[in-house]
């Protein structure tokens, strides 16, 4: 192995170190490979030889906006309408009346839709809200959405979708209802279901802001690039955060929460989701 290749290598592990301590993302050697990839069109807008030139400046100059435009490329922003049509098919049948229910005095919903990404998640939940439980639109329902990244946020708050974005888990009934296409060939989310929805840029390994007690938090998909001490310490923080007369929380397919015993574990059909048990809170 040359002398620059050990150098290139171990410059990638120490920003790796930067991008987990800053952001809370794990990556290992195995992910060396989108490095380049990433970061690529970050070191030619200013003028680097290479990513490694870019790694290297990185590595000696104090936290600026370039160490930040490089930590969110090193994102994934995956995201569709309705990303995994079971959770929000529990949302629907399950989740979401059972709430209704428990706040029918109060007329009041708090929800959080973290890790929003582009906003597909957060306007997929308002639009279920809307088509499915009428009642509601005479409720006051605060719908926070949450990501670090802000270019992503910009895209969600603007609410202005490409052709093939939309058209990844919405129907076309959907789209003529929610949506207007543009001169562009653009489409653009109605102002009502934009109106539901507040965007906030939010680090989840950070100080987070004085937010409600929430009755229900999507975190889905995120958690999973997060080591264990990590994921317990938002875990924590997310129990925190719950409505305490069994606040719900729902996670990406693929993560689990088993290890945290003060959650009840629900399971609906192929979905798990995690409702805030206070008896053993107040046992902790």
């Amino acid at each position: 192995m040359t002398q620059a290749l050990t150098i290139h290598q171990n410059n990638i592990h120490l920003f790796f170190q930067m991008l987990e301590e800053h952001l809370g993302i794990a990556l290992d050697h195995s992910k060396e490979y989108l490095v380049a990839s990433r970061l690529a069109v970050i070191a030619r807008s200013h003028n680097f030889k290479d990513h490694h030139a870019l790694i290297q400046h990185l590595l000696v100059n104090p936290l600026g906006i370039l160490h930040h435009q490089s930590f969110h490329a090193m994102t994934t922003n995956e995201t569709m309408f309705f990303r995994d049509k079971y959770p929000f098919e529990t949302l629907r049948t399950t989740i979401i009346p059972a709430l209704i229910a428990k706040r029918r005095e109060t007329k009041t919903l708090e929800i959080w839709c973290a890790a929003a990404s582009t906003g597909q998640e957060p306007y997929s939940l308002a639009i279920l809200l809307r088509e499915n439980f009428p009642e509601l639109y005479f409720w006051k329902i605060q719908l926070i959405a949450t990501d670090i990244s802000e270019p992503a946020l910009t895209q969600a708050r603007t609410g202005i979708y490409s052709e093939t974005e939309i058209k990844r888990g919405l129907s076309e009934e959907q789209i003529k209802r929610h949506f207007k296409k543009l001169s562009t060939g653009q489409y653009e989310i109605s102002s009502e279901l934009k109106q539901m929805i507040h965007f906030e840029s939010l680090n989840l390994v950070k100080d987070w802001p004085v937010m409600p007690k929430f009755d229900l938090i999507l975190i889905r998909n995120v958690l999973i690039y997060f080591n264990a001490a990590t994921k317990a310490k938002i875990f924590r923080k997310l129990r925190t955060q719950l409505a305490d007369d069994g606040g719900c929380l729902l996670l990406g397919s693929s993560e689990s929460i088993l290890y945290d015993q003060s959650f009840k574990v629900q399971q609906e059909d192929r979905v798990s989701y995690y409702c805030k048990d206070l008896h053993k809170e107040m046992q902790r």
